[in-house]
């Protein structure tokens, strides 16, 4: 049984223009030349891209809150995580 909700072809076909515009806005924002800048812009889009995927391509629309919410902090302590990490080494390089 798929996760996929094939009986929205309409929210299907936003979510993968949404993905694409979010991974070009993403090749973007990684070649600014800030990288502190560039990587806070990078990992905000892939936060909504993952977003994206948990619940309309996971299946976690229609699902339960608890798990949607726990999905969405796991990836959020992980960019955090990231974020401070080169913050970090930008600090200690000067």
């Amino acid at each position: 049984m798929s996760s996929v909700d094939p009986s929205n072809p309409r929210r299907l076909t936003f979510a993968w223009l949404a993905l694409l515009a979010l991974s070009g806005a993403s090749a973007f924002a990684a070649q600014l030349s800030w990288p502190v800048i560039g990587l806070v812009f990078v990992l905000g889009l892939a936060f909504f891209k993952v977003r994206l995927v948990a619940r309309d391509f996971m299946g976690l629309r229609g699902s339960n809150a608890t798990m949607r919410r726990a999905l969405l902090c796991w990836c959020l302590v992980l960019g955090i995580g990231a974020l401070a990490r080169t913050v970090a080494v930008s600090v200690a390089a000067g």
